[in-house]
């Protein structure tokens, strides 16, 4: 009989590139947390301000006039009304004091800031996935055609396994 032992497995040892996007992500994703409640919170304003009319070709029940009520429902509008939320959320925006791009790569007043902290966290997701395709044998193309729980799932797991990894990238900014 054999005794030999299996020998331990190699402690993990993130890459830089891997630590740098765990950190990207983290940051994206606290982006999105801070914007979201201030956004939504005046889209809700906006809607209850007066009535918001469903684009014709958008009605359930052709010919009966519906309103749009929810906040994920504004693409049902029709393009006048559209035009006029839009100049709302705009000037609801600019109050908050709220930048509608996280860089300059587009203009201050054509972009929803959640929107843009949604696409920005998705994007670091998908780059996340292809940082660590080499730990977890899934990239970011792959993850992205997981089911929606899995993939969450995979993120979730695959921050735990960098977090301890992963300095407060905003430590830099802080008083001395």
């Amino acid at each position: 009989m054999n005794n030999t032992a299996n020998p331990a497995p190699a402690p993990f040892k993130p890459t830089p590139e891997m630590i740098a996007t765990g950190e990207n992500l983290f940051l994206a994703m606290a982006y999105e947390r801070t914007v979201r409640p201030i956004v939504e919170g005046y889209e809700r304003k906006i809607l209850a301000e007066r009535s918001w009319e469903v684009a014709p070709e958008q009605q359930a029940v052709p010919g009966e006039v519906e309103y749009v009520t929810d906040i994920n429902m504004t693409w049902l509008m029709k393009g006048d009304a559209f035009n006029a939320y839009r100049k709302r959320c705009n000037e609801e925006r600019i109050a908050a004091k709220l930048d509608s791009a996280i860089d300059d790569s587009c203009e201050q007043d054509d972009y929803c800031p959640l929107l843009v902290a949604q696409d920005v966290t998705r994007r670091a997701r998908f780059a996340l996935c292809d940082a660590m395709a080499s730990v977890t044998n899934i990239n970011g193309a792959t993850a992205v055609g997981m089911m929606l729980a899995d993939y969450d799932k995979l993120i979730d797991i695959t921050l735990k396994l960098l977090a301890p990894f992963i300095t407060n990238p905003l430590a830099p900014l802080e008083p001395a």
